[in-house]
């Protein structure tokens, strides 16, 4: 009798916390659970989602694996909640739609957030899943990459391990880890253990790490992600990350103000590669972009090879659209300082400053190499010559 009674008072208690929470639960939301589950999920998330509006993501609410990435990923709502201003702070704009078991102690639950809209049809921020995992009435969340894995392959190759549904290209995972670990050489690091997750493209990601929808990220289908916590996620399904690897080492080693991203982009295309796949998912390296340059430069012998530079234009359009012929020729002029002046010259240009980009790496390669704005073509054009 005395069990009844405490159990009616917790559940009474949860019904009168849902009705002050900012997170709606719908009438037409089945509960499947015994009473006293639903009451930890329940409260847990409400106080997860309240200390996310508040500017908090108290990790004693996340599920111990993959805690990192899940605090990562939760930093995107957080941030979202952040912006709001004092009216739309307000607003009553997310709903749980969906909570099913899928197992024993876990539930699988969906929130949507929405926004006011002009029209009558409903504007959608978010879609997003979580995991709730109940065990001994405690209660913790994480992103749902574990349960949409659970029946994945797993291959580990050099420091990475990989995930995937049915193969890996082994040869491109062996490139990675080469250059990976010379990155890492380079930069005076030690490289870590990676794990890898092998998707086909951007949206796929996105429902690893929980969105099954984000208004700002509709459409975005090329980008892979990572690295986060450890975790990469395919771009295109190649197995090799590189250029961001160089970003993520980087991003240990050196303060942001000092960063310089014209170095970066150009480093990055050097020891990894230009971060996206060509047609055929193929990883498009910087030898085949600067032999293309080369073309590019024969057909129209009057351009301007700083105004390429500057105004970064598109000519690699053939191959990907996003390709930076800003990042191609930076790395022509970052190859010829590693060659004159080591990686000592390269710390230097990896750290000439993030404000006013472009004129602290020109600054700078004229002081290493004599490259500045007044002698750009003419410097260039010998470097194509001198090593491609």
């Amino acid at each position: 009798m005395k069990q009844t009674i405490t159990t009616l008072a917790i559940i009474f208690s949860i019904s009168i916390t849902f009705a002050q929470s900012n997170i709606k639960i719908p009438d037409y939301v089945n509960f499947t659970m015994d009473s006293l589950t639903k009451v930890s999920v329940l409260n847990t998330f409400d106080a997860l989602f309240t200390e996310l509006k508040q500017g908090t993501i108290n990790t004693d609410y996340l599920t111990p694996k993959n805690s990192d990435l899940t605090k990562s990923v939760l930093q995107d709502l957080m941030d979202y909640e952040l912006k709001k201003d004092s009216i739309t702070s307000k607003l009553e704009d997310k709903q749980l739609i969906n909570i099913y078991p899928v197992s024993k102690n876990e539930q699988f639950l969906t929130i949507i957030y929405d926004q006011p809209n002009d029209t009558n049809l409903p504007k959608i921020q978010y879609i997003f899943n979580l995991v709730a995992t109940t065990i001994n009435d405690k209660t913790t969340f994480a992103i749902p990459l574990d349960y949409l894995t659970r029946n994945w392959k797993v291959e580990k190759v050099g420091n990475t391990t990989y995930h995937f549904t049915d193969q890996i290209n082994v040869k491109r995972a062996e490139i990675f880890d080469q250059k990976h670990k010379i990155i890492a050489s380079n930069l005076g690091i030690i490289p870590e253990e990676l794990d890898f997750y092998m998707c086909d493209n951007y949206q796929e990601i996105l429902k690893l790490l929980g969105f099954e929808y984000s208004l700002n990220k509709n459409g975005n289908y090329r980008n892979g992600y990572g690295v986060d916590a450890k975790t990469i996620f395919s771009i295109m399904n190649n197995e090799d990350f590189s250029h961001d690897i160089l970003h993520y080492y980087s991003g240990q080693l050196y303060d942001k103000d000092d960063r310089n991203w014209v170095t970066e982009e150009g480093l990055a295309y050097n020891w990894g590669n230009a971060y996206y796949t060509d047609q055929n998912g193929e990883m498009i390296s910087q030898e085949r972009l600067v032999n293309e340059l080369k073309k590019y430069l024969l057909e129209y012998p009057n351009t301007n090879i700083f105004d390429l530079f500057w105004n970064n234009t598109k000519i690699f359009n053939r191959i990907a659209t996003e390709i930076s012929v800003r990042s191609v020729i930076s790395g022509i002029i970052l190859n010829e300082i590693e060659k004159e002046k080591g990686l000592t010259g390269i710390n230097k240009m990896l750290t000439c400053g993030r404000a006013k980009t472009m004129i602290s790496y020109l600054k700078e390669t004229d002081e290493l190499i004599g490259v500045n704005r007044d002698n750009f073509d003419l410097k260039v054009s010998e470097l194509l010559e001198k090593f491609y």
